[in-house]
């Protein structure tokens, strides 16, 4: 079958030619990986996805999940699926080597899971256990790592973070749950979780569940609150499973998208007897998760792989799809008609989409990279700045890459016409299943209000300096070459200006006029994602100019000669890999990176109509 999912040598070209993520093996943390075991990974991963997983996507759509006695049953091609990645090793890929995994850094995982992305639901499903062994890994006592870790790890048990509430929604203080203390140093929770994404399926032994929960008597505020371990099947001494615990699935949310996904509604405690744990320190559960959330580029790259998916699909399509003739041939009737790719409108629509998923692919696999040298590097100044970097660019892979794929995979509607509406083409799945990326655990007004007050300043500053030192770096080092300096004269002025703003927001908080840069969140992320993804790509443009250079060079084809330069590109993979990343590059900084002056513009404007307007006038 067709690779329409992701570009495997796009990703090879980032982890190897960019970011040179074999260096990671000089370290004693990731001693264990080289670059044969990337490479091979990322093709077995790849071919999975494809042969296994994508013919599974529109049949668990039209399936969905029901209950039954109790339990959530999932699409029945689940079953196999799950199977052949739990036996591939696919599932503890991350989870480090003492706890029965493979110790895989960040950086190398999240290329292998973009691959399974096109298929979210049942990634969902299958991916579950990573919620709980992430927080019991970094948060649990030695004795809840081994009681639940090794299940976890094997994809034997699934987890679930159940967090919302009906009347709390963002406003997470407002959780109503109560943990009751017991004599013995456990708990009894009670209360009601309406909607707890994967929170059940009939594809684990057990499904343990993450409780946000405030113990009886503690502050009524987001201070006040906990996380719980509660099982669905309690845990006996040897490890084997006892009795079900006091909580039932009462509902399956009706939803858009995610149709193979269940999200459900728990009812915790209606027996006064549902058994629960606590994780980590009581009053920090709301801090935990942030922690958590930050150290987290899940986000972006399931956007980055549905984005991905949408795009080569439209490819596909417009290279099939005759319709038209060709512009230089409008005015005559009896033209040729000619495939869809040949029109001005479509190719533009085309180098968009392949710009930003190419931005998006970058800056998310340089995330999890800063993740991997701040755990991995020796150097504690080192680990600290690479630590820092993660902080400053958590909103770019959460908030901008949400939000920026599923315009992406709006975009792939577009170009594939009325087709795009049908259920026969997989893009209307792919639309509808990217839509919650934007705003899933904390709506995109909270986060960008969390983003603005609590991380831009962090460390006086320092992280956002070091960023726009990364970004200086870059263009001096590619900025002298032939072709590029035109861009790398925007991509400059665009970095002036993001500091400038960065300068700006921190004066805006001290001055008294906090409102503006909270009011203008949303933007100041855009701008920054906007100006990251110009950066990467020119990064990427002068790896590619160099690489083509060489290639004309080896083959004695002149650049200058049109005809010989397009005769050597249709023949030669390589060379028209490299001649489209440049075109990339060229097309965001000059077509989309203008955007950043009307975004500095609006912010300094400082206009709070949307504040100065009456309710009663919208």
């Amino acid at each position: 079958m067709k690779n329409l999912l992701v570009d495997g040598r796009d990703q090879k070209f980032v982890l190897h030619e960019m970011l040179n993520i074999e260096q990671l093996s000089e370290t004693s943390l990731y001693a264990h990986i080289s670059r044969e075991v990337i490479d091979s990974a990322l093709d077995a991963a790849l071919e999975l996805a494809v042969e296994e997983s994508y013919p599974t996507m529109a049949e668990a759509d039209r399936e969905g999940c029901r209950i039954e006695n109790g339990t959530v049953r999932s699409p029945r091609c689940y079953r196999r699926l799950k199977d052949l990645y739990d036996r591939g090793g696919w599932s503890p890929a991350y989870i480090p080597q003492e706890y029965g995994g493979s110790g895989f850094p960040l950086s190398l995982w999240t290329p292998l899971f973009e691959g399974f992305v096109h298929n979210l639901p049942f990634l969902w499903v299958w991916a579950s256990p990573f919620s709980g062994t992430g927080f019991i890994v970094h948060f649990g006592s030695e004795e809840q790592k081994k009681k639940y870790i090794p299940n976890l790890a094997s994809g034997r048990w699934g987890s679930a973070l159940a967090v919302t509430e009906e009347q709390a929604g963002s406003d997470i203080g407002l959780q109503r749950t109560v943990a009751v203390p017991q004599p013995d140093g456990s708990y009894r929770i009670k209360g009601n979780k309406p909607a707890v994404t994967t929170g059940d399926s009939d594809m684990f032994e057990n499904m343990l569940q993450l409780v946000v929960a405030r113990v009886e008597g503690d502050p009524a505020n987001a201070d006040g609150l906990s996380l719980f371990i509660v099982p669905k099947y309690l845990v006996n001494e040897d490890g084997s499973l006892g009795a079900r615990n006091d909580y039932s699935i009462v509902g399956i949310e009706r939803t858009l998208g995610l149709r193979g996904s269940p999200t459900v509604s728990i009812n915790f405690g209606e027996n006064g007897n549902c058994h629960a744990e606590l994780l980590g320190e009581r009053g920090l559960g709301l801090a935990m998760a942030v922690s958590t959330l930050q150290r987290s580029p899940y986000y972006g790259i399931l956007a980055t792989g549905i984005a991905s998916a949408a795009y080569l699909h439209s490819v596909e399509h417009a290279k099939n799809r005759i319709q038209g003739a060709h512009v230089s041939e409008a005015a005559n009737p009896d033209a040729k008609r000619v495939a869809i790719i040949a029109h001005p409108f479509v190719r533009q629509i085309l180098l968009g989409m392949k710009s930003h998923v190419e931005g998006m692919r970058a800056v998310v696999y340089y995330s999890c990279l800063c993740l991997d040298k701040a755990n991995a590097l020796s150097d504690p100044g080192e680990r600290e700045k690479w630590a820092g970097l993660l902080t400053v660019l958590f909103p770019v892979f959460r908030r901008y890459a949400g939000t920026t794929g599923f315009k992406v995979t709006e975009a792939a509607i577009q170009v594939h016409g009325r087709y795009g509406f049908f259920s026969d083409y997989p893009v209307q799945q792919f639309l509808r299943d990217i839509i919650p990326l934007s705003w899933w655990e904390l709506d995109g007004g909270q986060f960008t209000l969390l983003y603005i007050t609590q991380m831009m300043g962090a460390r006086d500053g320092r992280d956002f300096a070091n960023l726009l030192g990364e970004m200086n770096r870059t263009l001096e080092e590619f900025g002298d070459i032939d072709g590029l300096r035109d861009l790398a004269g925007e991509v400059k002025s665009r970095v002036r200006l993001l500091g400038e703003m960065g300068l700006y927001s921190v004066n805006c908080f001290k001055s008294g006029k906090a409102l503006v840069p909270i009011s203008y969140g949303a933007q100041i992320v855009e701008l920054i994602g906007d100006v990251c993804l110009a950066w990467l790509l020119f990064w990427q443009a002068g790896i590619a100019t160099k690489r083509l250079d060489a290639l004309f060079e080896e083959n004695r084809i002149d650049s200058r000669d049109r005809a010989a330069r397009d005769s050597f590109l249709s023949r030669d993979e390589a060379a028209a890999f490299y001649d489209g990343k440049v075109h990339s590059a060229r097309y965001f900084i000059k077509n989309v990176l203008p955007q950043a002056d009307a975004i500095a513009a609006a912010i300094r404007s400082e206009d709070m109509s949307i504040m100065s307007i009456h309710d009663g006038s919208f």
